[in-house]
């Protein structure tokens, strides 16, 4: 019997594994070039720039109701296959149809559904981890990063033999691995579910720190993302068809990160880790502006392929940390996918504005600053979150 509890384990965190490969493959194969699709097929930049502000405008009303009625009937790994379907259905659409309508609920349903089904994944990976005992969150997160390092290194590839239908059917056959490797989770408990004997908690005042904060981070971290490669194009000379090589460095930087840090973050205090991470992405954002050449570049991402790991997995440990169980993946959507899609509803037609007026140097230094705020924010409420006991749980 103990045997086989051993295998059912090590089959689970092959599972969790498969399902982060393969759900950041399908993004990564996918994702980069949907705006371009559009363009090719004769969407003109204002209708692009519309379906971005309708999607995040979506996402925002969407993602915490799912969320929220997730997380009170216990139906989080429906609501993940739900989000897996929708990135199937969208990927289908591009690869069989031009009709417009069509593809503008596809590129509808691929704002709705990434960026929550990626937030989702990742709090349930960590609550199957918690539960297991298992402290390997980073290394099996390395899995992501590697999926989507080798899906964006093959896509001009797969351009290039079979044009977009190709690209996009190969999203749906990893939307369907990743449906199917999401059954690692734990379904919807036979019979009524009953409600939580507990009075209701308020959440932790650091909650709402942490979601200002992480509004400001995003404000630059995605804004600058946005024009990243357009960046890389415009300024440093980087052809077309090898933006998706760039995109493989970016992600593949991060594996070795990620794989130690499950190691070494037990042993620091998280909130540190947060903030100093915040302010390397700020720097990182703010010599993007500075760089001269792909050579200084590539050793840029180098120290983004640290700093990023350790925001990324710090905020979400630090969001479970201070959340009931009850309510845990409500309160990762609106750090992870609320914030975000507020900062860039908010703020994306300003700094495109910034970036074409003003130039990439004043464009990068506004995300930094931007980074920067948030990482202020953190400190002035340093003490109104403390984690210190709540470490074994993350």
């Amino acid at each position: 019997m103990t045997k086989l509890a051993g295998l059912r384990r090590n089959s689970s965190s092959v599972q969790l594994i498969a399902l982060q490969f393969f759900s950041l493959a399908g993004v990564g194969i996918v994702s980069p070039y949907v705006n371009v699709y559009l363009s090719d097929i004769e969407f003109s930049g204002v209708l692009i720039g519309t379906l971005a502000s309708l999607g995040a405008t979506l996402t925002l009303i969407i993602t915490p109701v799912f969320t929220l009625i997730a997380d009170r009937r216990l139906l989080h790994r429906r609501l993940l296959m739900l989000y897996l379907t929708g990135f199937a259905l969208a990927n289908f659409i591009f690869a069989s149809t031009h009709a417009q309508l069509l593809v503008i609920i596809a590129v509808l349903l691929i704002k709705v559904t990434v960026s929550p089904s990626l937030t989702l994944g990742m709090q349930l990976t960590m609550a199957l981890l918690i539960q297991s005992k298992k402290a390997i969150l980073g290394k099996v997160r390395a899995f992501a990063s590697l999926g989507f390092a080798l899906a964006s290194l093959t896509a001009g590839t797969l351009i290039a033999a079979g044009g977009y239908p190709l690209l996009y059917a190969v999203g749906v056959i990893f939307a369907l691995v990743s449906i199917q490797m999401a059954t690692v989770f734990p379904d919807k408990p036979k019979g009524k579910v009953q409600a939580d004997p507990a009075p209701k908690q308020p959440r932790n005042r650091g909650f709402y720190v942490l979601a200002l904060c992480q509004f400001f981070v995003t404000i630059g971290t995605y804004n600058s993302y946005s024009f990243l490669y357009i960046h890389l194009r415009d300024y440093l000379g980087v052809n077309t068809m090898d933006i998706g090589i760039w995109a493989a460095i970016l992600a593949a930087l991060e594996i070795p990160s990620l794989y130690l840090l499950d190691a070494v973050l037990p042993k620091l205090r998280i909130r540190i880790v947060y903030i100093v991470s915040i302010l390397g992405i700020a720097l990182f954002t703010f010599s993007l502006g500075l760089v001269p050449n792909l050579t200084v570049l590539a050793l840029l991402l180098v120290f983004r392929g640290i700093v990023w790991p350790c925001f990324h997995l710090s905020s979400f440990r630090l969001v479970n940390a201070i959340s009931h169980p009850r309510n845990a993946a409500t309160n990762q959507a609106i750090l992870q996918v609320t914030m975000p899609s507020t900062a860039l509803l908010l703020t994306g037609s300003l700094f495109g504005w910034t970036y074409d007026n003003l130039g990439s140097n004043a464009f990068f230094a506004f995300c930094s600053l931007a980074c920067l705020a948030g990482m202020f924010i953190v400190i002035a409420g340093f003490r109104l979150f403390d984690v210190r006991n709540c470490v074994e749980r993350t």
